[in-house]
């Protein structure tokens, strides 16, 4: 079996692949903080809980965007292992033809979800990732990567207005029923809401404006935490969580060697 590990900078996503099939995946929160015996103590539980015996796992493959967390993993995978884990940087096959400037400075979170879209679909793509940090990526139909644009997720949008007032409270930040807020906390629940729906839609309609793309010949793939607030009646988003672990057993196979 092989241990896909996709960390982001909310949340930390983990799949189980036997040969080709995803047995299952789970999340846990990202947390610096956390020591290596923490960590590796919630994975053993959660994998002793769905009934998987940590000697059937053979590798790891993991992608980072919090470099503090990378030597805990290391740490983790020699421990369970006895060797270290596939980690995506320079050097690994990706298979992903990226055409920016500098394609080393490409985000691996960006890089394995956009493996996993190509490999599924001959469309254009556009990748909205919507965590603490929200990415938005093209990919055109003849599978080259061309960039994208990276804005703040939605709970740095409330912190930001927390932090810049005195008075201000913090919120639930979900979809509200109406637009017009009755209220502060329902004011400030519609405004990071509503801001960050229309930013996030804003974008993607100049983009499909840019490169003459329509619904057709396009696929709208959304995922992170808060992938369900963006969903609207102008594009077809279609949700999918496993995009990154995927996109992790994909690169995994182009790299056995490496693992073996």
């Amino acid at each position: 079996m092989l241990l896909t590990i996709d960390i982001d900078n909310k949340n930390t996503d983990f799949g189980i692949f036997d040969e080709n099939k995803l047995v299952t995946k789970f999340s846990i929160m990202t947390d610096k903080n956390r020591s290596a015996e923490e960590i590796k103590l919630t994975i053993k539980l959660i994998l002793m809980d769905k009934k998987i015996e940590l000697s059937d796992i053979k590798d790891i493959i993991l992608s980072t965007v919090v470099p503090e967390l990378n030597s805990n993993y290391e740490n983790i995978s020699i421990d369970l292992l006895g060797k270290s884990p596939i980690v995506i940087s320079a050097g690994v096959k990706t298979g992903l033809n990226i055409k920016c400037e500098s394609p080393r400075e490409v985000g691996t979170d960006r890089i394995i979800k956009a493996v996993a879209a190509t490999n599924r679909y001959k469309e254009n793509i556009i990748i909205i990732s919507a965590s603490s940090v929200t990415t938005i990526d093209y990919i055109n139909s003849k599978k080259e990567f061309l960039g994208g644009l990276i804005l703040p997720g939605i709970n740095l949008l409330q912190d930001s207005l927390v932090k810049g007032s005195a008075k201000l409270p913090h919120v639930e930040i979900k979809k509200p029923e109406d637009v017009i807020g009755k209220n502060t906390e329902k004011a400030i629940q519609r405004g990071i809401y509503f801001g960050y729906k229309k930013a996030v839609l804003g974008i993607v309609d100049e983009i499909v404006n840019a490169y003459s793309l329509n619904k057709e010949n396009t696929k709208f793939l959304i995922t992170g935490s808060f992938a369900s607030l963006l969903k609207n009646e102008t594009y077809l988003f279609e949700e999918d969580q496993t995009l990154g672990i995927v996109g992790l057993k994909i690169i995994y196979d182009l790299n056995k060697n490496k693992a073996s």
